[in-house]
């Protein structure tokens, strides 16, 4: 009987700790799951999200490296085959890991909302995406591209 109990409120004891464990995740991690999220809800098109997958990899890495003096970012500032990207470096004027969360939160959202608009998982995907900018402090209607 006591282990039926256990059993019983296992999913519940699971639910509570999750959502700590779920808020020790770096930003980048959260978005990856709400890629996963999407892809999981799209049709079976392995070369397109392999594809997803790395352009989101890419754009949050440049957006992390911009913000370190060591690191290189992949495609910002660089030309990789025919495209040639010209950017300015700069330094943000709040707190370092603040701007590299924000940085990487608008880049993936961006990048995300455009490549699942017109696609089946859209209409769960991009309020998903939504709701993932919006947990983590961001407004999903701001389309700035200033620095």
């Amino acid at each position: 009987m006591r282990t039926l109990r256990l059993i019983t409120y296992f999913p519940l004891l699971f639910c509570i700790f999750s959502s700590d464990i779920m808020a020790q995740h770096s930003v980048a991690r959260q978005w990856n799951e709400a890629l996963l999220f999407a892809i999981r809800n799209d049709l079976a098109r392995p070369t397109v999200h392999a594809r997803n997958l790395f352009h989101t990899s890419v754009a949050m890495y440049d957006a992390w490296a911009l913000m370190d003096e060591v690191a290189e970012p992949f495609l910002l500032g660089k030309s990789v085959g025919d495209f040639n990207s010209s950017f300015v470096a700069y330094l943000p004027n709040v707190e370092i890991r603040a701007a590299r969360e924000e940085a990487i939160s608008y880049a993936a959202h961006r990048l995300l909302t455009h490549r699942f608009t017109d696609k089946k998982a859209g209409f769960v995907a991009i309020p998903h995406f939504d709701s993932v900018l919006t947990s983590l402090g961001y407004d999903p209607t701001y389309t700035s591209t200033a620095y």
